[in-house]
């Protein structure tokens, strides 16, 4: 089963179960329901930071079920939950594992502290279903809705984070939690995709995988604080900035960009916003100088802060991805499969870095790793990458010299950072539609539909892995 965002093209068969008795009896819809009205109310909702409508599919695309969480309140970290299934489809266990799949969501991407719903008493499958998850019963509304005439009560469940997690309801995305891959016939090209945009922590994507090696950094050396910078939707800045908030450290960032768009958008700026993190806007060239005066100042208020560069391009976000090959190594030999080639999104550097040095020391020097550049020209991308690559060996004491071994992919530019055709968005929504995976324009997206152009005019069809480094919330802005 998989989860992605309810999209126009879902609202016709949103109405027909709506519309259903099946539905409606319990969901407390008023029929009939008309396709215009959802229309609108579908278009007023896409704007609202406040909620989040989802539908879930099967590996062929077909609709199971289709749910939500509103009343999104960052501030206390709480959304009501609901959900409705396929009324052709009751019976088949879909509601309990479409509830878990939300619920990681809620509790792993939008870093939410509590989700709580409403059923009625009577209502017993969806009460067991809720409970079966790690709902607990927290208030009855007695005889607070009518039902065949008849007067009933309305039940309060709730669901904290740390009691889901721990409920022995994990997902499986197919592989281990930290490399989950799954494979998908895409374009007429067999391709395994790692899930790094699945991770479970800080909101996804390979920037909260690396966010976990600066977290357990911090704590060895003792920082209290950090200065790094990034542009306004930044996937790092997020997931530094929720990892500070974790922690009850300070975090500063230096943004390139406006204050204006910040205060505006959603996606990663809007949970820099509720994090807490101080920010201040420069312009591209101001920013090394903006970062020491804010190192300095967090020093004389008595801090022990780090120096972050943008994008994790530090020892701790290289060494997270060497061990990110590592688990992958261990997947694939469990499965009998390796990868001829590794495409990536590639932007500061550290991720290309991380993925070739590790790839030498787990032995598969010969899988090809190919960097879809997302901003960076090609000498000046290369030769970070090189560097930062040298740097990474030494660490690990491994003796090889990367100049001229990188390829940093530069085709895909569009123009630079967070630039796209037409014809680019027009195939990742081909994509989306057809698998349920999903992709950004200016990460991931970008890559993937490099990667398949790069594929085709190569007349490549050997075993390709596509590392999904995340995105989600840039689709969110």
């Amino acid at each position: 089963m998989k989860i992605r965002k309810l999209s126009q093209g879902d609202l016709p068969e949103r109405v027909r179960w709506m519309n259903n008795p099946a539905v409606y009896r319990t969901m407390h819809f008023t029929p009939p329901i008309s396709l215009e009205k959802t229309i609108e109310w579908h278009k007023r909702n896409q704007q609202l930071q406040s909620r989040c409508d989802v539908v879930f599919q099967d590996e062929n695309g077909q609709l199971l079920a289709m749910g939500g969480l509103t009343g999104i309140d960052y501030t206390v970290r709480k959304a009501e939950f609901y959900i409705f299934v396929n009324p052709d489809m009751h019976r088949r266990g879909i509601g309990s594992e479409a509830t878990r799949l939300l619920c990681k969501y809620g509790f792993d991407v939008l870093q939410l502290h509590k989700i709580y719903l409403y059923t009625n008493s009577s209502n017993a499958g969806a009460r067991k279903t809720y409970e079966k998850v790690g709902f607990k019963l927290e208030g009855v509304h007695r005889n607070e809705m009518i039902t065949n005439e008849r007067y009933e009560d309305r039940l309060y469940y709730g669901l904290l984070a740390d009691e889901f997690e721990n409920n022995g309801y994990p997902l499986d995305f197919g592989g281990s939690d930290d490399v989950p891959i799954e494979h998908y016939k895409i374009s007429g090209h067999n391709i395994a995709i790692v899930r790094d945009d699945l991770y479970p922590q800080i909101g996804g994507g390979v920037k909260s995988r690396k966010s976990r090696f600066y977290e357990d950094h911090f704590t060895k050396i003792g920082y209290n604080a950090c200065v790094t910078t990034g542009g306004i939707q930044s996937n790092h800045n997020r997931a530094i900035a929720l990892m500070c908030a974790k922690n009850g450290w300070k975090c500063h960032i230096v943004y390139h960009g406006t204050r204006k768009r910040f205060d505006a958008e959603k996606g990663n700026a809007l949970l820099v916003r509720k994090s807490g993190a101080s920010v201040e806007f420069v312009e591209a060239e101001q920013i090394g100088p903006a970062m020491d005066v804010a190192m300095k100042r967090l020093e004389n208020e008595g801090y022990k802060p780090m120096y972050i560069h943008g994008g994790g391009h530090d020892l701790p976000g290289g060494i997270a991805l060497v061990e990110a090959v590592r688990e992958l190594k261990e997947k694939c030999d469990a499965d009998g499969y390796k990868p001829d080639y590794i495409f990536h999104a590639s932007g500061t550097g550290s991720t290309q870095a991380g993925i070739a040095v590790g790839l030498d020391l787990v032995g598969w020097s010969d899988v090809k790793l190919i960097g879809i550049s997302v901003a960076r020209q090609k000498e000046r991308g290369t030769q970070v990458i090189e560097d930062f690559a040298n740097l990474l060996a030494g660490h690990y004491g491994f003796d090889k010299d990367y100049k001229g071994c990188i390829d940093f992919n530069t085709d895909y530019l569009c123009g630079g950072y967070e630039h796209f055709t037409p014809e680019m968005a027009e195939f990742l929504d081909g994509v989306m539609k057809s698998t349920g995976l999903m992709f950004d324009t200016t990460y991931s997206g970008k890559a993937f539909y490099g990667m398949n152009d790069y594929l085709n005019r190569n007349d490549i069809h050997g075993n390709v892995l596509f590392w999904h480094t995340g995105g989600l919330m840039n689709l969110l802005t």
